[in-house]
C-alpha cells in the first residue's frame, strides 16, 4: 500500500485493532476512533513502535450525534484524505429483544446502522472526488441467520454494502 490513511471504528480492541495492527504493517497511517481515549492510546503506541507510522486518535461515541458527526468531518476533509474506512465499531444484546431494555436496542441500532450510514455517506463523497478509496463494512454471519436485533443490523450491513 502505497501511504494511505485509514479511519477505522471500533479500533480500541478485536478486530478493529487487527485492521489497524494490518494497515499499518502495509505502511498505512491511521485514525483510530472508539470510545476509550486509554486504549486507543495504547493500540496507537503500538503500531506506531511497530510500523513508524503516523497515528490519529479520535475518541468518539458514535451514538451520539455531535460525536458521530466530528467523525464525519474528519472523513469529509479534503485536506487530510482518507483513503480507506473500516466501519467496525459495535456491540451485542442479548438475543431476547423483548427482555432487552429499548434504550439498548436503539443505541445498537443507531451504532450499526446510522453510524455505519453516516460515515460511508461522508467518505465516499471525498473518495469520489479523488476517484479513489475503499469502505470495509464489518458485518457477521450472524447476517444470514436469525439472531435477533444483532442478525438485523448485520444483515442491513450486508445489504448496504
Amino acid at each position: 500500500m502505497t501511504k494511505a490513511t485509514a479511519l477505522i471504528t471500533g479500533a480500541s480492541s478485536g478486530l478493529g485493532a487487527e485492521f489497524a495492527r494490518q494497515l499499518a504493517a502495509r505502511g498505512a497511517d491511521l485514525v483510530l476512533v472508539a470510545r476509550d481515549r486509554t486504549a486507543l492510546e495504547g493500540v496507537a503506541a503500538a503500531v506506531r513502535s511497530a510500523n513508524g507510522v503516523a497515528v490519529e486518535v479520535l475518541p468518539a461515541d458514535l451514538t451520539d450525534t455531535a460525536q458521530l458527526d466530528a467523525v464525519a468531518s474528519r472523513l469529509a476533509d479534503a485536506e487530510r484524505p482518507i483513503d480507506v474506512l473500516v466501519n467496525n465499531a459495535g456491540f451485542g444484546l442479548d438475543l431476547d429483544f423483548a427482555a432487552n431494555a429499548y434504550a439498548d436496542e436503539e443505541r445498537h441500532l443507531d451504532l450499526h446502522v446510522r453510524a455505519t450510514m453516516r460515515l460511508s455517506h461522508a467518505a465516499l463523497r471525498t473518495m469520489l472526488e479523488r476517484g479513489r478509496g475503499r469502505i470495509i463494512n464489518v458485518a457477521s454471519v450472524a447476517a444470514f441467520m436469525p439472531r435477533g436485533t444483532y442478525g438485523a443490523v448485520k444483515a442491513w450491513i450486508v445489504s448496504f454494502s
